[in-house]
C-alpha cells in the first residue's frame, strides 16, 4: 500500500489568527521523547525483527508502507508529541477530503497503543484549529474511530478532561470551542452518565450566569439527537435519569428556568417532563 496521505502532507492551515501555543504543550500525563524512534518491522523473507531508526520527516511514509506483505500491522514505539501531532493532522485532513473510514482506522492503529493517548488529545486540539465545516467532518472521523473501538470511551474522556481546562482561553480565537467540545463528546460516545466527568474543572464554574457547561451540554445533546435520532436520545435521557440542571447556572435551575432554556435551544422535545411545566 502506498502512502495515502502524501497529497495532504501539508495538512490544513489553521484558521485561528495569532493563536497562542501554550495549549500545544505536551499533555501533563505524557512524557516527551526524542525526535527519533525505532520501528520494529518484520522481514517477509526471514521472519525476524530488526529495529530501524526513522527520522521525523520520513516517519509517516514508513508507518504507512512498512511491510504490508508480512500480513500484520506494524506498531511504532512511543513518539514525540510533535510527531504524533503531525500524523494526526494529516490523518484528519485526509479523512475530511476522502471520507475513507478504513484508511483512517488503519492509520490510527498503526500509531500503536502507546501513542493513542497523545493522539486523541492532539485530535481534539486539531479540530479546534478548523473551520466549522471541517471541524464537523473531522469530528465525524473521531466517531468512526469510536465506532470501530479504536478510541475507547475512557481514552476519549481522559483527553477531553485534560483539554477542558483551556477551553475558555481559546474562545477569543475559537468562538465555537464549546460547541466543538460538545460534538466531540457525543462523537466519541461519552455516555450521559459521564458527561460531567469529561467536562473536568468546568463543572466548578456553574456559578456563572452562562457557564461553559451549558453551551457544551447543548452541543452534546444536539449532536446526539442528530446522529442517534431524537427518540433514541430521549429514551437514553430517561433511562439514565440525565440531570440537565447540573450544567446550568446555579441561580437558574427552577423547572421554569430549565423549560425556558431548553425551549430556546429547541431541545424541549428531549425532556417531556419540562415541556409539561406551566
Amino acid at each position: 500500500m502506498g502512502n495515502p496521505f502524501s497529497a495532504f502532507a501539508g495538512g490544513s492551515r489553521g484558521w485561528r489568527a495569532g493563536k497562542p501555543d501554550e495549549h500545544k504543550n505536551t499533555p501533563p500525563h505524557i512524557s516527551p521523547v526524542n525526535t527519533k524512534f525505532t520501528l520494529h518491522s518484520r522481514s517477509s523473507n526471514s521472519g525476524s525483527s530488526s529495529p530501524d531508526a526513522i527520522g521525523s520527516q520520513n516517519m509517516f511514509a514508513t508507518l504507512m508502507d512498512a511491510d504490508e506483505s508480512a500480513g500484520h500491522k506494524t506498531y511504532a514505539e512511543e513518539m514525540s508529541t510533535e510527531e504524533v501531532r503531525s500524523l494526526v493532522k494529516n490523518m484528519l485532513t485526509a479523512y475530511v477530503e476522502t471520507q475513507n473510514e478504513a484508511t483512517l482506522v488503519d492509520s490510527f492503529e498503526q500509531l500503536g497503543e502507546t501513542n493513542y493517548s497523545t493522539a486523541v488529545y492532539q485530535a481534539v486540539d486539531n479540530i479546534m484549529d478548523r473551520r466549522p465545516d471541517q471541524a464537523e467532518q473531522a469530528t465525524n472521523g473521531m466517531a468512526v474511530l469510536a465506532k470501530h473501538n479504536v478510541v475507547s470511551e475512557d481514552l476519549a474522556i481522559a483527553a477531553l478532561t485534560e483539554y477542558s481546562s483551556q477551553l475558555e482561553d481559546l474562545l477569543l480565537d475559537v468562538p465555537h470551542a464549546f460547541q466543538y467540545f460538545g460534538m466531540l463528546m457525543a462523537a466519541t460516545r461519552v455516555q450521559m452518565s459521564r458527561v460531567s466527568e469529561a467536562m473536568g474543572e468546568l463543572m466548578t464554574k456553574v456559578d456563572m450566569l452562562k457557564p461553559p457547561t451549558m453551551s457544551i451540554m447543548f452541543a452534546y445533546l444536539k449532536h446526539m439527537a442528530k446522529t442517534n435520532g431524537e427518540e433514541s436520545t430521549r429514551i437514553n435521557i430517561e433511562e439514565t435519569e440525565f440531570d440537565v440542571s447540573q450544567f446550568l447556572c446555579l441561580d437558574h435551575r427552577s423547572e421554569t428556568d430549565i423549560k425556558r432554556v431548553l425551549g430556546l435551544q429547541d431541545l424541549l422535545s428531549l425532556f417531556p417532563k419540562y415541556a409539561q411545566v406551566d
